[in-house]
């Protein structure tokens, strides 16, 4: 398999510098790994899809919260309106869960573009979380099976 090693090692040298070891954060699959920022679960994915193995694309995702079991349209509405005032990243749905979502070619990627984007992803992911659970309080029904999403 072909591997962008030179982004790989920006992502590293960005996750080191927030005062994590990046060795241990790396994931089962080479351009994965997962660290907590700023109070926030944050993924990093380098990859590439298999009809283009030379093109790369850099991701980075934080769970934000479950799917609520109800209050599903006004949530949905709000998330709309907050994805207007975000820069550089977006909420969406996958599965069960919703995430803020960074994700681009890493063509010319540049560090201080993923230290930016590790940041905002993190920052984001905390602020809105704590915001949106006050807001629709009572949405979720409590189940044993609420943990955090694996990112394989």
């Amino acid at each position: 398999m072909i591997f962008d090693t030179a982004t790989a090692f920006l992502i590293e040298q960005s996750i080191t510098e927030l005062g994590v070891d990046a060795a241990l954060c790396r994931g089962d699959k080479d351009g994965q790994w997962t660290l907590t920022y700023k109070g926030s679960t944050v993924y990093i994915d380098l990859f590439s899809f298999p009809e283009k193995p030379n093109q790369f694309y850099f991701q980075v995702m934080s769970p934000l919260m479950k799917v609520p079991d109800r209050n599903k349209e006004a949530i949905y509405l709000n998330l709309l309106t907050i994805n207007f005032e975000l820069y550089g990243c977006s909420i969406c749905v996958k599965g069960e869960w919703m995430y803020m979502m960074s994700l681009r070619e890493a063509d010319n990627l540049d560090k201080s573009e993923i230290d930016a984007t590790i940041d905002r992803i993190a920052f984001y992911s905390a602020d809105y979380y704590s915001k949106l659970l006050f807001k629709y309080e009572g949405s979720w029904d409590s189940k044993p099976t609420d943990s955090m999403p694996n990112n394989n």
